[in-house]
């Protein structure tokens, strides 16, 4: 069974999360507040055996995330029926598309992925420092490539800011989170945290992050559902 994620839930996403084999950030960064208006679902088998969370984007897509399934029940498909879980809810509700981010070194998620017939569609790295933006013009509505809105990747920003060449999209949250969306020369800051997709990341002149240095995005187009799921 699969249901929405409760208060009286928490200690065992909290385990789970801290014995699946991960960057715990779910208990390190967020604790409780981790269910603080979130769609966080569980799995229940005789207990609680993994969890997922889906949020919307403004693309129309559905992004997935905290994918956790605990030690003892990886066998049992808890993770591929979470993902179908994350698919039919995304089907139901009128998303065009599932999409996650998997850290490259990921081999057991990206193998998970694959096997459910997510594709990778970019590969981001991320950077320890900020754009420095002063002087650059703001415009609106623009879209195209993924831009970071707190480890959410969405393909329309709602605000970019461009000089020259150069374009980055700059998402305010517990940080700034910055996006390069393209331009190979800029000034940096000492605040925030920068990504940029493979293509422009060589010419980025920050330190790489060492908590998550680069991710795949996954997706799947919902019209585009494997006849076996």
């Amino acid at each position: 069974m699969i249901r929405k994620a409760n208060v009286e839930d928490w200690e065992s996403i909290s385990s789970i999360s801290a014995r699946a084999g991960y960057d715990d950030y779910i208990n390190m960064e967020f604790g409780r507040s981790y269910l603080d208006g979130r769609d966080v679902y569980v799995h229940i088998s005789q207990e609680i055996d993994g969890f997922i969370k889906l949020e919307p984007l403004a693309d129309k897509s559905l992004w997935f995330s905290g994918l956790r399934v605990g030690p003892e029940s990886r066998r049992n498909h808890v993770g591929t029926k979470l993902l179908k879980f994350a698919l039919d809810h995304a089907i139901n509700n009128g998303y065009k598309s599932l999409r996650c981010m998997v850290e490259t070194n990921n081999i057991p998620s990206i193998r998970l992925m694959e096997s459910f017939g997510l594709s990778v569609v970019d590969k981001y790295f991320f950077f320890s420092g900020g754009i420095d933006i002063s002087g650059f013009e703001k415009s609106y509505s623009h879209g195209g490539n993924y831009a970071n809105k707190e480890w959410k990747f969405d393909s329309v920003h709602e605000t970019v800011y461009s000089k020259g060449n150069r374009q980055v999209y700059l998402h305010t949250g517990r940080m700034l989170y910055y996006t390069v969306l393209s331009g190979d020369e800029f000034k940096y800051t000492d605040e925030g945290s920068t990504c940029a997709p493979e293509t422009i990341a060589p010419f980025i002149k920050l330190q790489p992050d060492y908590g998550f240095q680069s991710g795949y995005i996954f997706e799947m187009e919902t019209s585009h559902r494997p006849d076996n799921l």
